[in-house]
This record gives structure tokens, sequence and C-alpha cells, in this order.
């Protein structure tokens, strides 16, 4: 079964796999946590408690999709508490990937309608998402969970500028 889950140790080893495919695939529009660089069951309740944080980042809850049957990671979404000046352009309240060797299978999808759940239970509406304007299939899972672009706006950043689509969605 295909659930949306709070990160779990027996689902680790597979969620290393995924930060592999990442890094040998060059995937930079979602980052997955080096689990052998941290304990990032730690480091993702320091999120969700807000504490500790560097000073540009918010709280924020993780979850990962998970097949049950084969003990084996999909995908990880966040869901920040709230946003700063910086998750306001580009960014957003979610954020997520889903591992390489299952793009275009409809994770993204059944992932982001799951987490909206979970945004709604944390009273967040309306919802930002973003994503890079040339990426068309994270644009296509946000107007399929019924997002609608507000505006493409031009984010500078890291010695570069991306033209970053700004999706919104109103849940309560």
């Amino acid at each position: 079964m295909i659930k949306l889950i709070e990160p779990a140790e027996a689902y680790l080893a597979s969620y290393e796999e995924a930060y592999r495919e990442y890094v040998e695939k060059g995937v930079s529009t979602y980052s997955f946590t080096d689990a052998s660089s941290c304990d990032i069951f730690a480091k993702y309740e320091r999120y969700r408690q807000e504490r500790d944080l560097p000073p540009d980042r918010v709280g924020e809850d993780k979850y990962w999709l998970v097949d049950e049957e084969r003990r084996y990671f999909i995908g990880e979404i966040a869901i920040r508490h709230r946003l700063n000046e910086t998750l306001a352009r580009r960014g957003g309240h979610i954020g997520y990937g889903v591992r390489y060797g299952e793009w275009n299978r409809g994770y993204g999808t059944k992932m982001l309608a799951l987490a909206l759940e979970k945004a709604k239970e944390l009273r967040i509406s309306p919802v930002l998402i973003t994503c890079n304007d040339d990426n068309l299939a994270s644009a296509r899972v946000m107007e399929k969970n019924g997002f609608v672009l507000g505006d493409t706006i031009l984010v500078s950043g890291e010695g570069e500028a991306l033209l970053t689509r700004r999706y919104w969605k109103t849940i309560l």
C-alpha cells in the first residue's frame, strides 16, 4: 500500500538509495538530506519543533511517501509552517521530491494531494507552492491538485536568476 508517513527507520536504507540517485543524476530541484552526514530524524524533529534552526529557516513537517509492501521510499514532502521573505518568492509552503527512478508515475500528484490534508490540519491557507518556470512536470502536479498560477517572477540567487512560477490554493 502506498501511503504518506512520518519518516521512519524502516525506510532509511531506501531513502539513502534515493539520495544517491539524485546525486548521480544531478537532480537539483529538491534536495534529499545526506543521511550519512547527520541524524536526519533528529534534524527533522528540530524543524518540526522549530528548535535551533538557522536564522533564515522556518519550521516544517516532513513526510515520506512509501510503498509499505516493498519497504520502499518513493518521495519526500516538506510542509513549512509559515513563509519568510525568501519562501514567499521561491519555495512556498510545500516542497517535494520524488526519487529519480519513480518519476512520471503519478507519485508527485498523489503525494501533494495527501500533504494538502496535513497542511489543512496545520491550518495553512492559502497554500503557496513554487517551481522553476521550465519544470513542467511539477507545474502539472500542482495544477492537477487544484493550484492556480498566481504569477511568474524572476528570483535571483546563488549567482543566477530563475524564472519561478508561484501557484496558490485555498484549502480551509
